[in-house]
């Protein structure tokens, strides 16, 4: 009952509760109707299966009895002994002794036949073997032929028949297969044969079906065309009318909505659920049926649904147990949250109730929390302000204003000890900047900032600020006043913040100085001093500690621009391609940029780029051949690079590209003349003149010296290279033309028959002529 009441008291833990009590519930529940449903379904499916494969068996057997019949009405129809019992208007006695014995010899030959009927319709008589049909006075012969001649009735040749020959409760005893003349159903207007097939011997498979399991498997039987059902033996369930039409319908239905000469339905008959099973036309006109019991085939199902819900139940009392003690688990932590709470924040006796659950009282202590912390945020908010202000608009602060703010706002700057500022500022900025996602960026800014505070505070008295996004300023106040070596003292926790910030986000920080304040309407200005301290790491690199004593003569340094001699010089040692003279010039005009002003050193950096473009300029207007680097990339150097060492690395490679392009071009001049020679050689391959001299003029050069390069390059002379040209053209035109030989000799450029035959011959092996009339032939 105890655990009932700690229950029954807690409103939240009673939703959980029941909230995974109703999932286990709908999810077991579910689980045990889809498995069922799965299984039935599945039990379905083979039994359809199974069912097919005996249909299939009977249908194959009935066809091979029907093509038995059939073979032998076609072979009676043709007997020349029964011809004329057929046809002819006046038989006489012994034709009419031979057909009977004819019929005879048929029917003891053939033991499925039970009797065999000639109707003559000239005669308008009909002719039978059977003992009943001569002795029993006419009875068989008047019922054979009420029944074959019926004007009402209308009787299919070529297909099983059920009759009645000798039961006169109206039962099948045999099956009656009309052969006429022709496809078209019998009339009584031309003569046909009638073979009476014993129904056992149709029956015969569905006897054995039937027999070969116990009735509760069901009952196999076969189907007219209007419905009737027949079997092997007597089947009560089956006889009414209303049930045989009733089954008819659910497979014609079926039928028509699957298209399928098989398959299988499930329907209800005299009160019995049923699966149906069929095939069509095992026989022409004939449909093959398996009838089931639906319950007895899935009793198998039935008690798996009843041991899976008996299953259900047991699990889910288990469930309802693993319920009570998961939701308790989960409560645990709220219960110990509100045993917090009610102890920092117990509640008076008389104070009203109206929460709704154990979560309300959360949130009444979340809402009061909330507020304190943003009366909280709003006053750092306020310090971080008026921080930025005495740094950027100190000037607009009295000195007896400032300390008011500083008491009032409590910032953690000590008066009157002596201050210093200190920048960090972020290396490779730019890129930062643009892949760095906006959120990152404020976390970034956000542990800068309280990791610097945090680390100089256990030294100095510290405060830090954010400042336009890409430095962070330290506010330090000194201990004691008269300190000399003060940079020395903070220089190493600078460095453990530098550290600290790169180990943890991958960033790298510079960090600038100011010289020691003494009072602090000079905040503004020690904060500018320590900025531009910060950007000389061009000079000094990424992470560097830059004080106003390391960058005094950069400060005081006037230059703007280097000598015009260094600019000269390296002019002049890339024209010549002098690499190492160039390397000399390009460090010479970096140890002076070292010594400039930072405003000075960007533009000193981007003249000289100029320079060099100048240069490259000048140059590429006198070489044949274009330089394979793109020049414009020059002038993003001075501002994709932030030290003066990378500055230098890339111009310096450039250069080395610049030299290297200039080397002696006499490789691509040769390859130049030789490409002119080949090109003048296809081009003029028809002319007569056309000779290493022609050739040697042509292109400015003396002919031996033309010959050697060439045979040099391509181990052949030109005279040679020449032959090949137009004997390849020779060939083309024996093998796609029927000009005449000496005609394509003169189009190649030869005029001497004989040397062109022997050039001919020395490549192909052959004569033009014979090389023609073998391609031809081919």
């Amino acid at each position: 009952m105890k655990g009932f009441g700690f229950y029954k008291s807690k409103k939240y833990l009673q939703r959980v509760l029941s909230s995974i009590m109703l999932s286990m519930v709908i999810v077991l529940l579910a689980s045990s109707f889809a498995n069922t449903y799965l299984l039935e379904n599945s039990v379905k499916r083979i039994q359809e299966d199974s069912n097919l494969k005996i249909l299939t068996q009977m249908q194959y057997n009935f066809s091979y009895m029907n093509e038995i019949i059939t073979h032998l009405s076609y072979f009676v129809f043709k007997d020349n002994l029964l011809i004329p019992l057929m046809y002819d208007e006046s038989l006489p006695k012994m034709d009419l002794i031979r057909s009977y014995q004819r019929m005879s010899s048929i029917l003891e030959s053939s033991s499925f036949l039970h009797s065999m009927v000639v109707y003559n319709y000239s005669q308008n008589e009909i002719y039978g073997t059977t003992s009943n049909f001569l002795l029993d006075g006419g009875v068989t012969k008047k019922k054979i032929s009420d029944w074959l001649l019926d004007p009402s009735v209308s009787h299919e040749t070529s297909r099983l028949i059920p009759v009645s020959l000798d039961r006169e409760d109206g039962e099948i005893d045999a099956f009656a297969f009309v052969v006429t003349n022709s496809l078209k159903p019998f009339t009584r207007n031309e003569s046909a044969i009638i073979l009476y097939i014993k129904s056992d011997w149709v029956f015969d498979s569905l006897k054995k079906m039937n027999d070969t399991g116990s009735r509760s498997q069901g009952d196999i039987l076969m189907s007219d065309q209007g419905g009737r059902l027949y079997s092997s033996r007597k089947l009560d369930e089956y006889a009414s009318k209303s049930t045989q039409e009733r089954i008819h319908s659910y497979i014609e239905a079926h039928k028509l909505a699957t298209s399928e000469p098989s398959g299988f339905v499930i329907g209800n008959f005299e009160h019995q659920k049923s699966m149906i099973t069929y095939m069509a036309d095992p026989i022409p006109n004939w449909t093959i049926l398996y009838v089931q019991s639906y319950d007895k085939l899935m009793a198998v199902v039935t008690q798996t649904r009843t041991k899976s819900l008996i299953v259900s139940g047991a699990m889910l009392l288990i469930a309802i147990g693993i319920s009570l003690w998961l939701s308790y688990k989960l409560y645990h932590p709220i219960e110990d949250m509100l045993q917090r709470i009610r102890f920092q924040h117990p509640r008076e006796g008389n104070t009203r109730q109206t929460e709704d659950d154990e979560l309300h009282a959360m949130s009444e202590e979340y809402s009061k929390l909330s507020h304190t912390l943003h009366e909280i945020s709003s006053e750092h908010i306020v310090n971080k302000y008026y921080i930025r202000k005495f740094m950027t608009d100190g000037q607009m602060f009295s000195h007896h204003d400032m300390i008011s703010l500083i008491k009032k706002h409590r910032l953690n700057i000590a008066y009157p000890a002596e201050i210093l500022v200190c920048v960090l500022r972020l290396d490779h900025f730019q890129s930062y900047a643009s892949h760095t996602a906006l959120p990152l960026k404020k976390m970034h800014s956000f542990a800068i900032t309280n990791i610097a505070q945090e680390m100089m505070s256990q030294l100095h008295p510290c405060e830090t600020v954010e400042v336009w996004g890409d430095h962070v300023v330290l506010i330090v106040s000194l201990n004691e006043t008269g300190v000399t070596d003060s940079y020395q003292e903070i220089r190493p926790v600078l460095q453990d913040i530098q550290n600290t910030i790169e180990a943890f986000y991958g960033l790298s920080l510079s960090c600038g100085i100011s010289d020691r304040i003494s009072q602090l309407t000079q905040l503004s200005a020690g904060y500018t001093q320590a900025y531009q301290n910060s950007l000389y790491s061009v000079i000094f690199g990424y992470k560097s500690i830059i004080s106003s004593e390391q960058v005094q003569v950069n400060n005081a340094n006037k230059r703007v621009s280097i000598p015009e001699t260094i600019e000269r010089k390296l002019a002049e040692s890339l024209k010549k391609g002098m690499m190492t003279e160039a390397g000399v010039e390009l460090e010479k005009a970096f140890s002076l940029f070292a010594t400039y002003h930072y405003h000075d050193i960007q533009r000193a950096v981007t003249n000289l780029a100029w320079v060099i473009q100048y240069t490259v300029a000048e140059i590429m207007e006198n070489r044949v051949t274009k330089m394979s680097f793109n020049v414009d990339y020059i002038h993003h150097i001075p501002q994709e690079k932030e030290t003066l060492e990378e500055m230098y690395v890339s111009l310096l490679a450039l250069c080395t590209q610049i030299c290297d392009g200039q080397k002696p071009s006499n490789v691509e001049r040769n390859d130049m003349i030789l490409e002119t020679v080949k090109e003048l050689i296809h081009q003029k391959f028809a002319d007569f003149n056309l000779s290493q001299q022609s050739i040697a003029s042509t292109v400015k050069l003396s002919s031996a010296y033309l010959g050697r390069l060439f045979k040099d390059s391509y181990q052949c002379t030109i005279t040679e290279y020449m032959n090949e040209v137009r004997l390849q053209h020779a060939q083309f035109l024996l093998e796609n033309g029927d000009h005449a030989v000496l005609d394509i000799m003169e189009k190649c450029g030869y005029t001497n028959p004989s040397y062109f035959f022997r050039l001919f011959k020395g490549k192909f092996g052959s004569t033009p002529k014979e090389y023609r009339m073998k391609k031809s032939i081919s």
